[in-house]
């Protein structure tokens, strides 16, 4: 049964539904309209709907939520360079919460980000308070001694300094399912987006290597974080009002490319 109708009388056989099609679903027929072939395998992208500029094509394998508008002007590179490159790896955190609003408002950019064949495998896990987010810590020491983490950090813990999460006041982590080949890239990239959103939102941002690393290996970490049956931490944000601002984009090693 098709999933893809097309409004004929709205349809201007521009063809662009076809070309942006990742998967070969739709193809034009002997009128110049677009049509789904048979044994399509539609990865439901949802291109095809919001590439046209009429709105003639219906897609009912999409999840039924409205489409969003897209940007009619995007914002100067120059802003968008100076905004990336202003981003800081926060490790000092603000005592206060983050509104659940506002991670709701985070998680809804990262579940729009780019997955293997728009797979949409992803599990999220959010730790909120202080409290909480410090008895993660507390757990990953209980593995450390016998880790290869140099001893000098239990130093640092002993001495009050909490070096897994920084105090932060909240934690975000992605899973993925453990069979599942590209989950280590989707959840990169879908803490990306998070990350970046945060940091639109002048929240401070740190990615959690510590939790993340001790998540494969010490399993009441993973209990203590409920990771569901079958799926593993890809990796976690710290996040938090910042502490202190920074007032300049320190250097780089230069770049290293080879042009071919």
């Amino acid at each position: 049964m098709n999933q893809i109708t097309v409004d004929t009388n709205l349809c201007k056989k521009d063809g662009a539904c076809v070309a942006v099609c990742p998967s070969g679903t739709l193809a034009l027929n002997e009128k110049e309209f677009p049509e789904e072939v048979p044994e399509n395998s539609c990865i439901l992208c949802g291109h095809c709907v919001a590439v046209c500029p009429t709105g003639a094509l219906k897609h009912t394998g999409l999840p039924q939520e409205p489409f969003l508008p897209a940007l009619k002007k995007l914002p100067a590179p120059a802003l968008i360079d100076s905004f990336l490159m202003s981003r800081r790896s926060v490790r000092e955190f603000k005592n206060r919460p983050i509104a659940r609003e506002t991670l709701e408002a985070l998680l809804d950019v990262a579940r729009r980000a780019p997955t293997a064949s728009n797979s949409q495998k992803l599990r999220w896990i959010v730790v909120e308070g202080g409290a909480k987010v410090h008895a993660l810590s507390a757990e990953a020491i209980n593995w450390i001694p016998a880790s290869e983490i140099p001893p000098a950090k239990l130093a640092q813990w002993k001495s009050g300094y909490d070096f897994i999460l920084r105090g932060a006041p909240s934690v975000v982590v992605a899973c993925a399912p453990e069979d599942y080949g590209w989950g280590k890239q989707d959840c990169a990239i879908a803490l990306t987006f998070l990350e970046l959103a945060a940091e639109a939102r002048g929240l401070g941002v740190c990615w959690a290597g510590y939790l993340t690393r001790l998540a494969a290996v010490h399993a009441p970490l993973r209990q203590a974080l409920s990771v569901p049956e079958g799926y593993v931490v890809c990796g976690g944000l710290m996040l938090g009002e910042r502490k202190y601002k920074y007032r300049s984009v320190p250097s780089r090693k230069q770049l290293s490319v080879q042009w071919i």
